[in-house]
């Protein structure tokens, strides 16, 4: 899990996860990025999830992301299933001063899915 990193123009910034997986036992939520407070300016963040091809292909059995601001949950998505809409992007506005989690839902089937995220701020 990765904080956020301010780029060297200093009007950008980044985060990401790394590959993460679970095992038969995962909870069903993985938290993949945590940003306490995203600092002094509003921000507009690019929010790319990744998945590896899935254990299970049942429809029920698929991973998505849930995106929250400040405990609020604003986003709660699933891939499609199809591999080229895994990398779907998603952009939302961050106020200054936000908690920014985001978090990768389970299922049973694909516990040990690799999956993962990218973020990229654009202070505004």
């Amino acid at each position: 899990m990765s904080a956020q990193t301010l780029l060297s123009g200093g009007d950008k910034w980044f985060s990401y996860s790394g590959i993460i997986f679970g095992d038969v036992s995962a909870p069903a939520t993985i938290q993949m990025v945590f940003i306490p407070n995203t600092g002094l300016r509003d921000s507009l963040v690019q929010i790319q999830p990744f998945y590896a091809n899935e254990v299970s292909s049942s429809s029920g059995d698929q991973l998505g992301i849930i995106v929250k601001l400040d405990d609020v949950e604003i986003i709660k998505q699933s891939p499609r299933g199809i591999s080229d809409d895994r990398n779907e992007q998603t952009n939302i506005f961050v106020p200054r001063q936000s908690k920014l989690e985001i978090l990768s839902s389970n299922t049973s089937g694909n516990n040990t899915q690799e999956r993962g995220v990218n973020l990229i701020g654009y202070y505004l």
